[in-house]
């Protein structure tokens, strides 16, 4: 029973040592990384990109209020955002490529804040969001 005390104290203070060393980031990149909260299925066709783009964007657009709960749908919604634009960055050429990799950075911008319930960057965000994801959507 001693060993079985002695062997769970050592594997929970290597873990607690291993979560503390993984979670130290450099000094040299201050912008704060996501919380993987949800896992989501990778988008597998061309069709449903666009039909998850098209149908996230709406949602987006439709929080005006930008509260703490309608920041927290945002960060929910941007899970299932993330999936599709990062299919596009991955299967698309040319313009529509370049364009879709700068969604993608905007994405996650909108992901992390509405994360940290920052109301002001949030809009900001969704704003630029709206005209970049205007023109990525006339391209379909």
């Amino acid at each position: 029973m001693k060993k079985y005390k002695l062997m769970l104290i050592l594997s929970v203070a290597l873990l607690h040592a291993g979560c503390a060393s993984t979670s130290i980031e450099s000094t040299s990149e201050p912008k704060k990384k996501p919380t993987q909260h949800l896992k989501i299925a990778d988008v597998t066709s061309m069709q449903a990109a666009k039909s998850i783009f098209i149908n996230k964007t709406a949602e987006l657009n439709s929080k005006t209020k930008l509260d703490v709960v309608e920041l927290q749908e945002i960060h929910i919604i941007t899970y299932t955002l993330e999936k599709s634009v990062a299919y596009f960055a991955e299967h698309l050429t040319g313009e529509r490529q370049k364009l879709a990799k700068q969604i993608a950075i905007i994405v996650e911008d909108i992901h992390i804040n509405s994360e940290d319930n920052q109301k002001a960057s949030t809009r900001k965000h969704l704003d630029t969001y709206t005209m970049m994801a205007e023109k990525f959507i006339s391209g379909f």
